[in-house]
């Protein structure tokens, strides 16, 4: 049963003892309406009794007058005849003109009135003004005869009321019998009714009773299935090899599982309702200020987020931890935050062993160079050396002597120049400072410019102006030695290699393009993959993956293009310096 179906049985439980009330009472009014007709029809019988009763007073009252003025002729005795007769035929007009007389009682009324008028005008009129004028009969036989006709109308008025008393006991009985009949349908109604509503409400109930134990059944199900799907999310928790951590909206601790507390050095006892910022406290690595806190940012964003690169995690007891975290939000039903849970995993291990191949990477380079610089250094030293043998001869005149001395100046000065080339590939400054890459590019090129011949390989170096970016000197050192070597290694005997320098508005680009063979787009996939070489044996598959972090940390980026040319040959590498170093460039994910 749903909720809409619960609603409509609620709906007609509460209407149907309203209807089934309505029904009765509709029932009883019209029955106390006919009780009330039967009673308005016994109160008008009985006001024509009272009329008839009266008018049979004042009738009498006027023979009684006309008697004692017969006897005394005393005109004080026919007070109680004068005036009545209006009133008389009145009281028995409003008789007649009841509603609902049958015709024998409005028949009788009017010959009541006819007998009491003949008697008044035929008799008793007749009788005063005969005895004012002295003018009367024999008055045994008018008496008589003024007897005979009242006798005439009290047996009139004995006959109406008799029969009036008659239809008033009929009404009584009428106004009984329908009281009578009002019980029974109250009684027979009433049953019916609480009948018809407890058979209803005890077939609703039952159907409510039987979706309620439904629900409650389906209810337990579904609490012992998220009892168990909560059991396996604790476990999975538990097992995992991350640290996670999770908040309210405010931030506060609500949970973190076993790796997490190792890591942060909090239990979760401890941590609970704590701000998120005293739990998991985490600064640069390498500027060592707070990073911005994980609720907040992912609020901020409003999605889930790569937290900030070069992450330590202070632990409580103050010792550090390199980590990777990633945030992400909790929504309710309605899509509305209401948390944020944190993962993140000790990449201490990993830092090192990056560095460790960072480091061989260089020693590499290095290495690859030692045959080179060995050569460039050897070749002026043999020319002053020969220079220097020349000059002992002392067969040179002034002018060609100083020719010589000033060859030999410029070897020891390529010599130099060399050597302070070789040793500014391991110096490394600590903070970044102004790199004229013009003249970074022109030394490394005269480091390998002996093996570029050797390769067979033209190389057209484009160095038109000077060109300033902030940064570490060795670091890109390194990255344009990969580059170059890369580039020339890559083209074939005979081809060639360009090294171009732009200067742009905010920064500057390098574009380095050899005509080598095209590379397919799977391996451009994996190029920038550690441990990814297209060189066999002779490559470490770490120059280009160095490459790349060295580039991001300066806030840099590379893109690599194949072909390079129409004709499908041909490679392109281009390297975009900011003007300005970025310290600290997080790297975000979603």
């Amino acid at each position: 049963m749903d909720i809409r179906e619960f609603r409509r049985i609620l709906l007609l439980t509460f209407l149907l003892p309203i209807a089934a009330l309505l029904i009765v009472s509709g029932v009883l009014s019209w029955q106390i309406r006919s009780a009330n007709l039967a009673v308005n029809q016994l109160q008008l019988i009985d006001r024509n009794l009272q009329r008839l009763g009266q008018a049979q007073k004042l009738i009498l009252d006027q023979e009684t007058g006309l008697r004692g003025y017969q006897l005394t002729h005393d005109e004080q005795f026919l007070d109680l005849y004068r005036g009545h007769e209006g009133e008389i035929v009145q009281r028995l007009n409003d008789v007649e003109q009841t509603p609902g007389l049958s015709l024998s009682q409005t028949t009788r009324i009017r010959n009541l009135r006819a007998s009491y008028l003949q008697w008044k005008h035929g008799f008793a009129d007749l009788q005063i003004e005969a005895l004012r004028t002295g003018k009367a009969e024999n008055p045994v036989e008018v008496n008589l005869q003024g007897k005979a006709q009242m006798d005439t109308i009290r047996s009139q008025f004995s006959e109406t009321m008799q029969a009036t008393s008659v239809l008033r006991q009929q009404s009584v009985g009428v106004w009984q019998e329908r009281a009578r009949i009002t019980r029974v349908y109250l009684l027979v109604l009433s049953l019916l009714t609480g009948t018809l509503i407890a058979i209803y409400m005890n077939h609703q109930l039952n159907r409510v009773s039987l979706s309620f134990q439904t629900s409650v059944t389906s209810l337990q199900e579904r609490a012992d299935q998220l009892f168990a799907s909560e059991q396996r999310l604790r476990t999975t928790l538990v097992s995992i090899g991350d640290g996670v951590i999770v908040t309210d909206g405010h931030g506060l601790v609500t949970m973190l599982n076993p790796i997490a507390s190792e890591l942060t050095g909090w239990t979760i006892d401890e941590a609970f309702g704590q701000p998120i910022e005293d739990v998991f406290d985490i600064v640069n690595e390498e500027t060592r200020l707070p990073i911005e806190s994980p609720i907040a940012r992912v609020k901020r964003m409003d999605r889930v987020m790569g937290l900030a690169n070069h992450t330590i995690l202070r632990r409580r007891d103050g010792t550090e931890v390199h980590i990777d975290d990633s945030g992400a939000p909790i929504r309710d039903a309605e899509g509305l935050m209401v948390g944020v849970v944190i993962v993140f995993r000790d990449i201490t291990h990993e830092k090192q062993t990056q560095r460790i191949l960072i480091s061989n990477e260089r020693l590499a380079v290095t290495g690859r160079l030692a045959a080179t610089i060995a050569h460039e250094i050897h070749n002026p030293l043999d020319s002053v050396a020969n220079i220097l043998y020349l000059l002992r001869t002392d067969s040179y005149e002034e002018e060609e002597r100083r020719q010589l001395l000033a060859m030999a100046d410029q070897e020891l000065l390529r010599v130099t120049q060399i050597s302070r080339a070789m040793l500014s590939l391991y110096r490394e400054s600590r903070t970044p400072v102004p790199v004229e890459l013009r003249e970074l590019l022109q030394d490394l090129i005269s480091l390998i410019s002996y093996k570029i011949q050797r390769a067979q390989v033209t190389l057209e170096p484009i160095l038109p102006e000077t060109a300033m970016v902030e940064g570490y000197p060795a670091e890109l050192r390194q990255v344009f030695t990969n580059l170059i070597t890369n580039a020339y290694e890559a083209a074939d005997p005979g081809g060639s290699v360009r090294v171009e320098l732009i200067k742009l508005g905010d920064g500057a680009r390098v574009i380095l393009t050899n005509s080598g063979p095209a590379i397919d787009e799977q391996t451009q996939q994996n190029l920038f993959q550690p441990f990814f070489s297209t060189k066999g044996e002779r490559g470490t598959g770490l120059g280009l993956w160095v490459s790349r972090g060295i580039l991001s940390k300066h806030g840099g980026r590379i893109e690599l293009e194949s072909p390079a040319f129409p004709d499908g040959t041909g490679v392109k590498v281009t390297v975009t310096l900011p003007r300005k170093f970025v310290v600290h460039a997080p790297a975000e994910t979603a």
